[in-house]
């Protein structure tokens, strides 16, 4: 053997082939292709199981080491590959190099070499029979259907990197066909009854669309009049699994967006102006464990269906420097100091406060209520108005009147203890009719003079009536 012979120097042996088994044994990426001129396509003389393994060359972007990068590679069976042998003459080491994009016009033929063998026709190779989750690979769209719907006939490339065409992807006629539309957000209440400002905002104003994919309305604007200015070829990279996951870059100009997505269609997409939607078919999840800060430089509309629990282990401050209004249409309950450490409302209203409440109002106060009031309250009271005392009840007037007058009867009485009126100038006592004063003991009236005048009856009735007029007494 000369001294010349290992590999690179033994010459340089390159092959084209059809991947025709991915289930590496050892985990490593490797495939089996069977080698156009190298082997027969006859898989009774040599079944796939028979191929050698390939080791796939990675990009210089991936160091294929430790876990590192992107593994395992992406071939999958009826892939067309070229590569070449690191053993130029044993022919038993070849190396993938990379993969090789046409346009299929049949579907796998499993009785023969060259094809994906999975499939329950596969001849002689038990271990490849049944229909595979994905494939067998060129699917015919009949038997066999990829997510995307990509057929036989068709080009290798993405249906999403051509253009129009992309939209006849599977992908975007369903995120076309659940484009949520009409979601209502909140309006401010309308107060007339306490408000002069208050507005009457009409929901159907209210609303808004979940964004077009792509930016695009397909049925109605730009694509009728033959512009369509998306995903155009060869701008636009697409990575699409085979269960459907799939990312865009798309450097179409003009259209310029980032797209990924999973085959449940949760989607992330960002537009040529910078737009981003995020939908999320299921729950939604996110943890941070350090800070969070959000700027916001617009509106935020926030519309939830369910039910929303706002839990706060710390502080929480909410400022608002424009209006602040809320809309409940059920009950509103609020608590304060429920951990037992009690807690305190604290407000401050520069400007008015008006309220209306259509039903009862009911309240209970622990201890001591002091309310300091700087100009004059009024209370008006269609109903009865009862104020009751367990112990005293004081009305004063620093500086002005005390007017008290009923429509009917008014009475002034105390159980027990000593009714004492008062006046710093005059006292008057009148009645319209019959003034009735009735004592169970004494009657003692003492004054510098005393004028009693009734146009029809004076009655006063106790066991001794002292009148004492130091000046005067006239009764008439």
């Amino acid at each position: 053997m000369s001294e010349n012979y290992f590999m690179g120097l033994d010459g340089f042996v390159w092959f084209t082939g059809v991947v025709e088994d991915r289930n590496d044994p050892d985990t490593l990426g490797r495939v089996r292709v069977r080698c156009l001129g190298f082997h027969t396509e006859d898989l009774v003389d040599l079944p796939t199981n028979k191929l050698p393994w390939a080791h796939v060359m990675h990009p210089v972007t991936d160091p294929s080491m430790q876990g590192l990068g992107n593994s395992p590679s992406f071939l999958v069976e009826g892939s067309w590959v070229i590569g070449f042998f690191r053993d130029a003459i044993e022919k038993q080491q070849p190396i993938i190099i990379g993969s090789l994009p046409g346009k299929p016009m049949n579907r796998a033929d499993p009785t023969k070499g060259f094809n994906d063998p999975r499939t329950n026709e596969s001849t002689g190779q038990p271990e490849y029979a049944g229909k595979p989750k994905y494939g067998p690979y060129p699917v015919d769209g009949l038997r066999f259907t990829l997510p995307s719907g990509h057929d036989i006939g068709e080009s290798d490339t993405n249906r999403l990197a051509k253009g129009e065409g992309s939209e006849s992807h599977n992908s975007l006629l369903l995120r076309r066909a659940n484009r949520q539309t009409s979601i209502p957000i909140a309006t401010q209440p309308f107060l007339p009854t306490v408000s002069d400002v208050s507005v009457d905002e009409n929901r159907d104003n209210f609303k808004f669309d979940e964004p077009h994919p792509k930016d695009i309305d397909y049925d109605n604007t730009d694509e009728q009049a033959g512009v369509y200015r998306s995903g155009l070829y060869p701008y636009n990279h697409v990575f699409e699994s085979e269960s459907g996951h799939i990312t865009e870059v798309d450097d179409t100009p003009g259209g310029e967006r980032t797209f990924r997505s999973h085959s449940s269609g949760t989607y992330e997409e960002v537009i040529a102006d910078g737009t981003k939607t995020v939908k999320v078919i299921g729950d939604n999840y996110e943890i941070i464990v350090g800070d969070s800060n959000v700027y916001v430089a617009g509106a935020v509309n926030l519309t939830i269906v369910g039910t929303v629990r706002h839990l706060v282990k710390g502080d929480y401050h909410l400022e608002v420097e424009g209006d602040y209004t809320q809309k409940i249409g059920g009950n509103m309950r609020t608590r304060i100091g429920y951990k037992g450490a009690g807690g305190n409302l604290e407000e401050v209203i520069s400007g008015t406060h008006s309220y209306n409440i259509e039903q009862e109002v009911k309240g209970r106060i622990g201890k001591d209520v002091v309310i300091t009031t700087e100009g004059n309250e009024t209370k008006n009271n269609n109903g009865f108005y009862s104020l009751t005392a367990k112990s005293d009840i004081t009305t004063i007037t620093t500086g002005g009147s005390i007017l008290m007058n009923a429509s009917t009867n008014f009475s002034v009485g105390c159980t027990s203890g000593i009714m004492s009126v008062n006046s710093g100038t005059s006292l008057n006592l009148k009645s319209a009719t019959l003034m009735t004063i009735v004592a169970e003991t004494n009657i003692d009236i003492d004054a510098i003079n005393i004028d009693m005048e009734a146009e029809t009856l004076i009655d006063v009735t106790a066991p001794t009536v002292d009148i004492n007029g130091s000046t005067a007494i006239n009764l008439n």
